[in-house]
This record gives C-alpha cells, structure tokens and sequence, in this order.
C-alpha cells in the first residue's frame, strides 16, 4: 500500500511505501519516518474520531493511492482565516489550535484540537475558512482533498453520518465554550477549558491504560501555555495566572509547565459546570445501523 508523506515544512510530497522496511523513511530524507509505515488499519487513531466508522470501502474511495500523510512542526500554519478550502485534514498525532483574529489584533482560541480530531471544515464556498489552524506541537495530519471528501460523503451514508455526528460533537462543545465565556467568571472559565482538555485526554489514554492493566496517571500533560488560556478563555494572561493560583490555593487543580494535576475533581467539576452532552472522547455514538 503506497501513500505521501509531506516533509515538515510543507514541501514536495513524498511518495512512501507503507510495506517498506522500516528505515526507507530515512532513505527519504524524513526525520521521523519511523512513525509512517502503518497501513491504515493499525492507524493510532483507527479507533478514534471519524476514522472510528470508516469502512474499508470509504477508506480506499479516500485515498485511492494510499494515505496522505503531513508532517508539520510546532507553530506551523495549516491553514489561515480566509483561506479558500482545499484540504480536511485528520490530525494523527500532535495539538492543534484554530482561533479568529480581529482587527484589532486580538486573538480568540476556539478549540483544541486532539489526535482523532477533524480539521479543515471550518468554512464555506463563499467567504473561504473562517478561522486559522497552527500546530502547538510537532504534527502529523492525514490530508484528504475537500471536494474528494464530500464526494465521498454524497456516496457513503455511514461516512456522511459519521462526519454530521462529529460536526454535532464540534457544535456541542462550542456552545459549552460560549456558555463559560459569556456567563462565567473566571474561576469558571478556566476550570471548564482544563476539566474539558483533562477529559478528553484522559478519554484517549484510558485503554492503553486499560490494555496494559496500567493506574491512570496522577498528572496529564497539556501541551499549551498560560497565554494559550488566556486566548480560550477571553482573559488576560496576567489574569489567568492570579486565577490558577487561587485555584491552587483552593485546592482545586494545580497547573504548572503544562502538567495538570486535578486536586478535587468533583468541586472543580461543579465550578466547571461541563455539558454532559459533549463527549470526551471526540464522537457521539453511532447509530445503530452505521455500526453494522
């Protein structure tokens, strides 16, 4: 099964042997080949978002001639507010953030995006991609053609169900993140972005933790900054910092160089005030018949 991988800095495709060996990466010239000879079904996020209902079928209409794979690094544009739309992208491994500049140079962080997660729908025809997309960490993106995909999804009712189910998810999780910016102090704001972020990585390492008979981890790593808080949250970041003191002092969460330790998870929980409806693990459940 052969596919593309895309050097980090966006340059020439590479075309790529998913059967090679394992070193044939390096005879390319790629600095984490390594990672790269998976045939889709041992994807590590097979399992996850809209890769979870994918059929064989799907998979092969959307990539005829195997994945399409990107390597990105750290601060890296995916793509910028305006943009016409070109490509959805499934992120496989790294952070991703998409925020709304504004004129006077303000920025709004609107979500975090997670291994699993679905980037590149975030616009129209008409007025182009209505926000930008910057890795925070070193990535890897599965690249499909936009007009490939919802070619796809006009042919694939399981497929066009699936991505509904994950626009529903993205929907839910905004109005949870509109509900905290617009009615919460910001004791709230905060406590609402880090139990979300602890949610759903936690969501993601519950079953290797689970495969390997493995003790959930006291701390989780969040790959972002106190600046980054400040850009979802609609603070300051001299704000956020008093914030995260008062709540280490209240014993309620304790963050510091992007390690997140939970204090008293169902005090802050109520603080918080989460939308059950959202789900952690970045997909609603499937209907029945799209399991089958």
């Amino acid at each position: 099964m052969y596919g593309k991988v895309d050097a980090m800095d966006g340059t020439k495709p590479i075309p790529f042997d998913f059967h090679a060996p394992r070193d044939c990466g390096e005879a390319c010239g790629l600095p984490v080949a390594r990672s790269f000879d998976w045939p889709c079904d041992h994807c590590p996020t097979r399992e996850d978002g809209l890769c979870r209902l994918l059929s064989h079928q799907d998979r092969d209409r959307l990539f005829p001639h195997g994945p399409h794979i990107q390597l990105r690094k750290a601060g890296a544009t995916l793509f910028r507010q305006g943009d016409p739309l070109q490509s959805v992208f499934i992120l496989k491994s790294g952070w991703v953030m998409t925020s709304k500049m504004f004129e006077n140079g303000q920025r709004q962080i609107i979500r975090f995006a997670l291994p699993g997660d679905l980037l590149g729908f975030e616009g129209d025809e008409a007025t182009g991609m209505t926000c930008s997309a910057e890795a925070i960490t070193d990535v890897t993106l599965c690249k499909v053609r936009h007009a490939l995909f919802f070619h796809v999804c006009t042919g694939s009712p399981r497929l066009a169900m699936t991505y509904a189910g994950t626009l529903t998810r993205e929907v839910l999780s905004a109005w949870n993140h509109l509900g905290a910016l617009g009615q919460q102090p910001a004791l709230g704001r905060v406590a609402n972005l880090l139990l979300d972020l602890h949610r759903r990585v936690t969501a993601h390492k519950a079953a290797d933790q689970a495969a390997h008979h493995a003790a959930p981890a006291p701390a989780v790593h969040l790959p972002i900054s106190q600046i980054h808080i400040a850009d979802a949250t609609g603070l300051t970041s001299v704000h956020v910092c008093r914030t995260l003191k008062q709540m280490r002092k209240m014993g309620l969460l304790d963050f510091q160089k992007g390690w997140l330790v939970l204090l008293d998870p169902e005090r802050l929980a109520g603080i918080a005030q989460l939308d059950p409806a959202v789900p952690a693990d970045g997909a609603l459940a499937a209907a029945p018949w799209a399991a089958a």
